[in-house]
């Protein structure tokens, strides 16, 4: 059966509902927008020697590279804001993993096991888990994401343009002496590139993730990012209203 036909199946699908508020998807898209611009221009000055860069262009991007890192700083500060005055399925309960009294581990072991052999339909086709919101197992990639690495991405960004040019809140990092300006300069941007990898590889899980999961399941989980609304399973109807307490805006 292909996508089209699963989506419109009347006992495999029970009922299509508002889940992602404009706000998230708002927030996802322009995110995303502003990692791919960060992304770009710092390969461009990373790798400015073997693209032939001249100084003056090379430092420019870095310079486009901090402006659009203060940009991205406000955004995590608006998903954590989301985190814990958004919608039901912008707040943290929906990216803890944790649930029916279980710890992290006892639900990785058995969302892995979901996902390798799903439940299937009356037809034997494979069923999507049954949260409505964030996939649970996803969970565990969103969770360290947007507590740790993200923070720490924008933290160690300011720490190093205010070291790098004095740029504010911090300016006078860059009047700190060579002794400790140099070396405190390099810890920082050690730890920035190391974070920048880190988020190459959650794109990578991510959209691999994703593929993976309408492949096997037909779902409509990527265009529900850019109209708000997942067609769900009746289970997954059933626990969309328990969850979602306020009524998610419509677009």
């Amino acid at each position: 059966m292909d996508k089209p036909s699963r989506l419109s199946d009347s006992e495999r699908y029970y009922a299509q509902v508002p889940v992602w508020e404009p706000r998230l998807r708002l927030w996802h898209w322009g995110n995303l927008l502003l990692i791919l611009l960060l992304i770009l221009t710092y390969l461009l000055f990373d790798w400015h020697r073997e693209l032939g860069l001249p100084k003056p262009t090379y430092v420019l991007t870095e310079k486009i590279h901090a402006y659009i890192g203060y940009v991205f700083a406000l955004l995590v500060l608006a998903r954590l804001h989301l985190a814990f005055h958004g919608q039901s399925f912008s707040r943290w309960a929906d990216l803890d993993p944790r649930h029916e009294g279980k710890g992290f581990l006892a639900v990785m072991k058995e969302e892995i096991a979901l996902h390798l052999r799903p439940r299937t339909d009356s037809k034997g086709l494979p069923l999507p888990d049954p949260d409505p919101g964030h996939n649970r197992l996803g969970r565990f990639l969103y969770l360290p994401l947007f507590v740790v690495l993200l923070p720490l991405q924008a933290l160690t960004g300011i720490l190093w343009a205010s070291l790098k040019w004095g740029f504010y809140p911090l300016p006078f990092l860059h009047a700190l002496s060579p002794a400790i300006g140099k070396p405190l300069k390099e810890v920082v941007s050690n730890i920035h590139a190391a974070g920048f990898y880190a988020i190459l590889g959650f794109l990578a899980l991510h959209l691999g993730g994703l593929v993976k999961y309408e492949l096997t399941f037909g779902s409509d989980l990527f265009s529900s990012m850019i109209h708000g609304r997942k067609i769900l399973t009746r289970e997954a109807a059933e626990n969309y209203e328990e969850i979602a307490k306020d009524r998610i805006a419509e677009p």
